[in-house]
């Protein structure tokens, strides 16, 4: 989409302002807050709209938005006295005032960057992309419950709102599109998203349905689609399941869809979002070359925003990788760095889930287990439906010991994304949950269970060898084992007691004579 007003063309695809043909340099958010200002010229755009669209989850004061307003008049020639462009509407916000022709044709440098059947408006990322989330459409005629099926997706819009991940679209705007014929590319011009999450709700007999469709407006692609149901009295039960599976929808299919976009992209072309994107498709391999690759596309996104707190999150979750699975060689460089990139993220966003949780992450490698459980446990209360922080806090109880916190979190985790990237990682924090509780049906299940899903890393195979044995399963300990050997390269004794040392001296005595007999 192309916005020309006066002599400037404002070209979304390109993430640029031209005069003339010649670009006109400007702030990302900058470019963010033109944009919302160029795409509602027919109206006031308040403070609060424009720190929730432009500022999602971050505490910005009006001097900051002043001075926003001020550099982009600045770029257009404007200023405070003469508010050719920008209006100030006292009390209330801000208002484009010039007069805007919106055209969908491509620009030049977009056309050369689009790759055949492949849509440019797309990329490059410029950040967070955005997601309106409609009202669903009302299928029967029970009237007494019509509400519904606008109760769901404002529910949803709330849920989503606790991501960082994701722009949402105020619920005023979203709710001016309804349920039925929905036009993908009038939403995604006019409120700049490139996600709908629409569907349908159907009442009959006292029964409930709901569907979920998740679109990239930008394509018409479905990227995900469920469909809940139940009695209609438990519609609340129903609500709840609906947002946590949504959220956690959002959060990982959004991501994977991104980077999947990204992948063909030359990454020369691409700026700080779609850098993380790449670098986060990189991340959860658990093998050296990718957490290489992540790091290298995380560290070029930091360098492009050094305020970007989720760049500076998936840096040191490489540098914990590096440490943990031996795949740098200066564990306690990797320890540091970690815990120092955490921090940073979070004094940058302290409401950021991820950057929450990598602090606790990095907490724990240094030994500070308190500390560590206190900070995913925080990223959980800003947002309840993270799987990935459910396990960590399930790890992290389990290793001290408190083995029925640690599993009702596992099995959150696993309710919340049955097909994690991690999900090997939550089988074997399940096992060691059990082996604490003395429960030796489960813990063998779930370390049996952890060695053949995925991607059972080295101290998966630890854990689960070490477990089965001491419980003598002995073929399926050998199993464990040969999983184990070619991981072991970079195996110490020391380190892995300084991760997963049992509070309970009975049960780290029964895990370190099994480690004994593995010949670890």
């Amino acid at each position: 989409m192309i916005y020309e007003f006066d002599e400037f063309v404002l070209d979304v695809a390109c993430v640029e302002l031209r005069n003339h043909g010649q670009a006109v340099p400007l702030e990302p958010k900058n470019f963010d807050l033109l944009l919302l200002l160029v795409r509602n010229a027919d109206r006031v755009v308040t403070r609060d709209e424009i720190f929730q669209q432009v500022w999602p989850g971050v505490f910005v004061t009006d001097a900051s938005l002043s001075g926003a307003i001020k550099q982009i008049r600045r770029a257009l020639g404007d200023d405070g006295s003469t508010q050719k462009f920008i209006k100030t509407v006292h009390g209330r916000g801000f208002r484009f005032v010039a007069e805007v022709a919106a055209r969908g044709g491509k620009s030049t440098a977009a056309v050369a960057q689009t790759l055949p059947g492949e849509d440019a408006g797309r990329r490059p990322i410029h950040g967070p992309p955005a997601i309106a989330v409609l009202p669903f459409r009302l299928i029967g005629t029970e009237d007494s419950h019509n509400a519904i099926a606008e109760a769901v997706p404002t529910e949803l819009i709330a849920t989503l709102s606790r991501l960082r991940s994701i722009r949402v679209i105020a619920r005023g705007s979203a709710f001016r599109f309804g349920p039925t014929d929905i036009d993908f590319n009038d939403i995604h011009a006019r409120l700049g998203a490139a996600y709908v999450l629409s569907g349908s709700v159907e009442l009959s007999g006292g029964h409930l349905s709901v569907i979920a469709e998740l679109t990239d407006a930008r394509n018409h692609r479905v990227v995900w689609c469920e469909t809940f149901s139940g009695p209609l009295e438990e519609v609340f039960a129903i609500r709840q399941t609906i947002a946590s599976a949504v959220a956690n929808a959002v959060e990982h299919r959004v991501a994977m869809n991104e980077a999947d976009g990204l992948l063909k992209v030359p990454s020369e072309n691409l700026n700080a979002w779609g850098l993380y994107h790449l670098g986060v498709h990189h991340l959860y391999r658990f093998n050296g070359a990718d957490n290489e690759k992540a790091e290298h596309f995380l560290r070029r996104a930091a360098e492009y925003d050094p305020g970007f707190a989720r760049a500076l999150a998936g840096l040191s979750y490489t540098e914990l990788e590096n440490c943990n699975l031996g795949f740098g060689s200066e564990k306690a460089k990797h320890r540091s760095q970690a815990l120092t990139l955490a921090e940073k993220a979070v004094d940058l966003d302290p409401y950021d889930p991820f950057c929450n949780l990598v602090l606790g992450r990095a907490k724990w490698i240094h030994q500070e287990m308190d500390e560590a459980i206190s900070w995913v446990d925080r990223s959980i209360e800003l947002n309840p439906n993270y799987a990935f922080a459910h396990y960590n806090s399930g790890k992290l109880n389990a290793i001290i010991c408190e083995g029925g916190v640690a599993d009702r979190h596992v099995q959150s985790a696993m309710g919340l994304s049955p097909i994690d990237p991690h999900l090997q990682s939550m089988l074997s924090a399940r096992a060691l949950a059990a082996f604490v509780r003395k429960d030796a049906d489960r813990a063998i299940e779930f370390a049996d269970r952890s060695i053949r899903a995925p991607n059972a890393h080295l101290y998966v195979c630890i854990i689960a060898a070490a477990i089965l044995t001491s419980y003598g399963q002995n073929e399926k300990a050998h199993f464990a084992k040969r999983k184990l050997d070619p991981l072991k390269a970079g195996f110490s004794e020391d380190h892995f007691w300084s991760l997963f040392g049992l509070r309970d001296p009975d049960r780290q005595a029964a895990m370190s004579a099994s480690m004994g007999q593995l010949g670890l």
